[in-house]
């Protein structure tokens, strides 16, 4: 795809285009975790009602979650041109607080729940560590479910048959960039979906024809000037909207914002002393050296309940994707799907694009490019 015919949203975020590329295999990304903006370019079974954490109240009046976390626009233009935006990254109760709005406003399409409720795992953290979590001590791990749950209901064999996708915006809490990437293509995902499924049919028998008309007239209203919002606001035009919507409609895509979530907190590495990023069971050299953190045990858990098609997981210091192998025990050894990772590799890196002082990604094994390491997240995701 020419980088001209992209949606503003998307081309001005190198890291969050590679979201949208779906594969097989499970690759592993690594991006810039230093700058605070990007620059700028000229259904398996849920076994469980995923639902178990209540919203809160939402204000009706109330900006919708994806409107009001827009991003500032760089350049003023002409109306009908998208312009070319900014972002911030995201901070720890925005997150909390989007997610459960995104609960009320698109209730069709999302389920939230948490590692606490959902798994029974304990927080992470003491007194005063994320105080927007009022009702425990410590840190929620919020869960994020994306699924056209009318077209495909909780427990129905067309939700069991549905591919899945797994996103993960970080492990260590000082690397940022990840937990923005995966909320903002969540956005633009659930405002195209939200805006395709309008105009709704009009099914009720309890109104006059009159009524049904009006109501009828005024939801062709309203799917009209969602498409010029959509398109005014983030660049999305009527082709890529429908491929936004798409992806929501024919998958189920699981996102976990800050597995970390005390370490993205206190803009820590570790979740307390640990490394999240050392804790899983692979390569490990006795038991007892993983499934310390509450951020393993939720991938773990979430892994346990899912079996995704494509997982894909930001870290930061460097700009890389990276894949398999990334353990001392396989130095010199290829993967026995290294051909297709490669070719998927190329196909991220080319779909990531480059910018005038940023090149397109490299892209390679771990063992190669980054480093290695026991119980590396990575490897643990691909058996």
């Amino acid at each position: 795809m020419k980088e001209s015919s992209l949606p503003t949203a998307i081309r001005s975020m190198r890291w969050l285009r590679l979201l949208f590329v779906v594969a097989p295999l499970v690759l592993f990304c690594l991006t810039e975790a230093t700058a605070t903006t990007p620059p700028s370019a000229g259904h398996n079974n849920v076994r469980r009602n995923l639902q178990e954490t209540p919203a809160p109240a939402t204000d009706p009046t109330e900006t919708p979650p994806a409107v009001a976390k827009q991003a500032t626009p760089t350049t003023a233009t002409a109306t009908s041109t998208p312009t070319v935006k900014n972002y911030a990254l995201w901070k720890p109760h925005e997150i909390k607080e989007t997610l459960y709005k995104w609960v009320n406003y698109y209730p069709d399409l999302v389920r939230l729940t948490t590692a606490q409720s959902a798994y029974g795992l304990p927080t992470a953290g003491a007194q005063g560590d994320c105080p927007y979590d009022e009702d425990v001590q410590g840190c929620k791990n919020y869960i994020l479910t994306i699924q056209d749950f009318v077209k495909h209901p909780e427990g129905s064999d067309s939700s069991a048959r549905l591919p899945e996708v797994f996103l993960s915006g970080e492990l260590h809490g000082n690397e940022r960039v990840g937990p923005t990437a995966v909320m903002e293509a969540a956005t633009l995902m659930l405002e195209a979906a939200a805006c395709e499924a309008k105009p709704h049919r009009i099914t009720s028998t309890q109104h006059s024809f009159n009524d049904k008309s009006a109501d009828w007239t005024a939801q062709l209203t309203a799917a009209k000037q969602c498409r010029k919002d959509i398109m005014a606001n983030f660049g999305i035009d009527d082709v890529h909207r429908k491929w936004l919507a798409r992806l929501v409609a024919t998958r189920r895509i699981v996102i976990v914002p800050t597995a970390n979530a005390l370490g993205y907190y206190r803009s820590r590495r570790e979740e307390g002393n640990e490394d999240p990023n050392r804790d899983f069971p692979y390569d490990v050299q006795a038991a007892k050296d993983c499934m310390k953190t509450i951020a393993g045990r939720t991938l773990n858990e979430v892994f346990r309940e899912h079996m995704f098609q494509l997982s894909l997981t930001f870290h930061g210091g460097m700009e890389v994707v990276g894949y398999e192998w990334g353990a001392p025990t396989w130095l010199g050894h290829l993967s026995p799907d290294d051909t297709a990772q490669s070719v998927i590799g190329a196909a991220y890196s080319q779909y990531g694009g480059a910018f005038a002082k940023s090149p397109s990604y490299n892209y390679g094994t771990m063992n190669d490019l980054v480093y290695f390491v026991r119980g590396y997240v990575r490897l643990y995701f691909c058996f």
